[in-house]
């Protein structure tokens, strides 16, 4: 807990305490505490016993060693906030020897004496933050040998004095973040071994020199997002073992370079959003405790083999809004733990078969807002554990048979905003649909998009004729084409009933082999979107004319034979009467 913090809590315990005696005016007081709000001038009666003085909303412009002579010795936390101060005079703090804690925040301060601090030896945390310095003396924290954390926070410093904390051998947190900030030397961080947490997060800082973190072997949370950093140094990390936090996002990075993250075993969150990442080299993360990692809003386009292999206690990862069109088979392998896969907002129209394979702890994978056109069947098999899938806003026409098979666990299905097309291959999907309706989770139902005539047909509701409708039309044409002389081939190819050879859908298992495609239309103008003949339909059709045409053959030949039959009974007549 922070200093502000702890002595913002105090406030609480003064409101409800005793007041003690000889309280100066504006002031409340209890056993070794002062509480003083909104009074203009610095009281001079507060007790000499009090070890803890806290002031906010002061209308006083300046502090001055006289004011602390009658508790210094006992003073051992003193906070000032949001006030009016504008200057510090030297030697103000000279007899407080005994502070630990010292806050100075949000106030008019614009600089500070070199030596203001020189007899605080037992300071632990010092607050300068929301001032209006933008430099200060590189001594001025030289004699705090027993300082452990430093907030320089919110301040207009646009740099920091090369050797200003190499005397802070002690100190274990630097916050500088909120500032103008926008180069450090290699010398900034120079011998603060013991440093556990550094941030630098808001600053305008474009270039990390190699070395800056080398002496910081036992740092665990280092901040350097919402900058402008464009590179980062090969081994900038490479002495950071004991590294827990890194948020590098809200940068210009557009390349991470290999093994830049490679010597990092306990880092368990990263945060590389919001950058401009082109590409991830395999080898870029190295064997970590690693269990979320956020790279969203970048320019991804293409995850290689095996590029997050080391990331094997993995349970979250975010590659949604980048500009990734391909994945390869085995960019996911090794991520045994993984439970969240976030894909969404790219440009993937397909995936390899084998890319969720070995993740058999994953639960959700979101791929809505991309141009999926069609998927494996075998996509999602080995996935026991998967619970959602998130296919909204593609390019979908249908859902493999397979793929289907392998979602009866699961217990959502988003496929809305899809060109979904109501032809035979639709079928697996509508019997899916009515098995399991409470997983296809929508506001309203799954409606056909094409063809035209089933527009708007909830898919649940589709009959098998539906798909493979019979018109009157179509019929009549081909009953009247059987009657007719032959055609050559190139005229039947311009006949509107003459199907056209099957489309096939791209990456989907083959059509049933009596699919019928839509018809194509003639060069006469004749309306290519009549209905659809399935074939086992034709082939009743032909065979009904065939027997027509056999059977008046058979007719013809049975009448020739009866009229032979009259022509000789009547010439034997015809001879009879003459004898």
């Amino acid at each position: 807990m922070d200093l502000a913090m702890y002595l913002f809590m105090l406030l609480g315990v003064y409101a409800a305490s005793r007041v003690v005696g000889g309280c100066p005016d504006g002031c409340q007081c209890t056993v070794n505490k002062v509480q003083c709000l909104r009074i203009s001038e610095f009281p001079s009666t507060i007790p000499s016993t009090t070890k803890t003085l806290f002031m906010a909303n002061t209308g006083f412009s300046s502090l001055k060693p006289s004011d602390f002579n009658h508790f210094a010795e006992s003073l051992v936390m003193f906070l000032i906030r949001d006030s009016r101060v504008e200057e510090i005079l030297p030697g103000t703090f000279d007899k407080t020897s005994n502070l630990v804690a010292l806050g100075l925040l949000g106030n008019e301060l614009q600089n500070l004496p070199g030596e203001l601090f020189k007899n605080l030896r037992h300071l632990e945390s010092l607050v300068l933050s929301n001032t209006k310095i933008r430099d200060f003396h590189p001594d001025l924290f030289s004699s705090l040998v027993a300082l452990k954390n430093l907030d320089l926070s919110k301040n207009p410093f646009t740099s920091i004095p090369d050797g200003a904390f190499s005397h802070l051998t002690n100190l274990e947190e630097i916050i500088l973040a909120r500032n103008n900030i926008s180069q450090l030397s290699v010398e900034t961080f120079r011998g603060l071994e013991k440093l556990k947490a550094l941030r630098l997060n808001r600053n305008t800082i474009k270039e990390i020199p190699a070395g800056s973190f080398d002496d910081l072997v036992n740092l665990e949370e280092l901040s350097l997002q919402d900058n402008q950093i464009e590179h980062i140094p090969e081994h900038l990390f490479s002495k950071q073992q004991k590294l827990k936090i890194l948020y590098l996002s809200n940068n210009r990075l557009s390349l991470l370079p290999a093994g830049i993250f490679s010597n990092l075993p306990n880092l368990i969150r990263i945060t590389l959003y919001e950058n401009q990442l082109q590409s991830i080299s395999t080898g870029a993360f190295g064997p970590m405790a690693l269990k979320e990692l956020w790279l969203y809003d970048n320019q991804l386009t293409h995850l290689e083999d095996n590029v997050f292999t080391n990331l094997t206690h993995l349970q979250l990862l975010v590659l949604s809004r980048n500009n990734i069109s391909s994945i390869s088979a085995g960019a996911f392998s090794g991520m045994t733990e993984l439970g969240e896969v976030s894909l969404h907002t790219n440009r993937l129209t397909t995936f390899e078969e084998g890319t969720f394979t070995g993740l058999s702890m994953l639960v959700n994978i979101s791929l809505q807002h991309n141009q999926i056109r069609s998927l494996p069947g075998k996509l999602l098999h080995g996935l026991p554990a998967l619970r959602k899938l998130d296919l909204h806003n593609n390019s979908l026409p249908n859902l493999p048979q397979e793929l289907l098979d392998s979602l009866v666990m699961a217990k959502e299905l988003i496929l809305t905003q899809n060109p979904l097309r109501c032809d035979r291959d639709i079928l697996p999907l509508r019997d899916w649909i009515r098995r399991y309706p409470s997983k296809v989770l929508t506001s309203s139902p799954l409606l056909c998009l094409l063809p035209a005539p089933l527009r708007n047909t909830n898919i649940a509701n589709l009959t098998n004729e539906d798909v493979m409708p019979l018109t009157t039309q179509s019929l009549t044409t081909i009953i009247s084409t059987s009657t007719h002389a032959l055609v050559t081939p190139t005229e039947m190819r311009r006949k509107p009933h003459t199907p056209p050879p099957k489309k096939s859908t791209p990456a989907t298992p083959a059509a049933p082999a009596n699919t019928i495609s839509p018809t194509k239309q003639d060069n006469s103008g004749a309306d290519g979107n009549e209905g659809h003949l399935s074939r086992n339909t034709v082939f009743i059709i032909c065979a009904l004319i065939c027997t027509a045409i056999i059977a008046s053959a058979i007719i013809c030949v049975c009448w020739k034979r009866r009229k032979c039959s009259s022509s000789d009974l009547h010439q034997q007549a015809k001879n009879s009467s003459i004898i």
